[in-house]
């Protein structure tokens, strides 16, 4: 029971998505077909950003968001830049 007789009002805060996380999502999501060796950091760096802001602003919401933009802009990431390497060092052929 409340003291006094009075029920306590809870109000909830609106919450805000999270630009940063959203552009780093899209930067990651692009980055699997086209310009990854460029895309995919930019998408590490932004999610970095976000989630910082997401921790420090309660109201931010989008912490899955970057999560996943973290996941998909370090394995993508990774993957372009062995096809570059893979490219330009390839494999000597078998002499016989």
């Amino acid at each position: 029971m409340a003291v006094g007789g009075r029920i306590p009002l809870i109000v909830a805060q609106p919450t805000i998505p999270c630009r940063e996380a959203d552009d780093a999502l899209k930067y990651a999501l692009i980055g699997i077909f086209c310009f990854g060796f460029v895309l995919e950091p930019m998408a590490i760096s932004k999610a970095v950003k976000a989630r910082t802001l997401i921790k420090a602003d309660p109201r931010l919401m989008g912490y899955g968001k970057t999560t996943v933009a973290l996941v998909i802009g370090i394995v993508a990431g990774i993957l372009w830049i062995l096809g570059l390497i893979s490219r330009v060092n390839p494999t000597p052929e078998v002499q016989r």
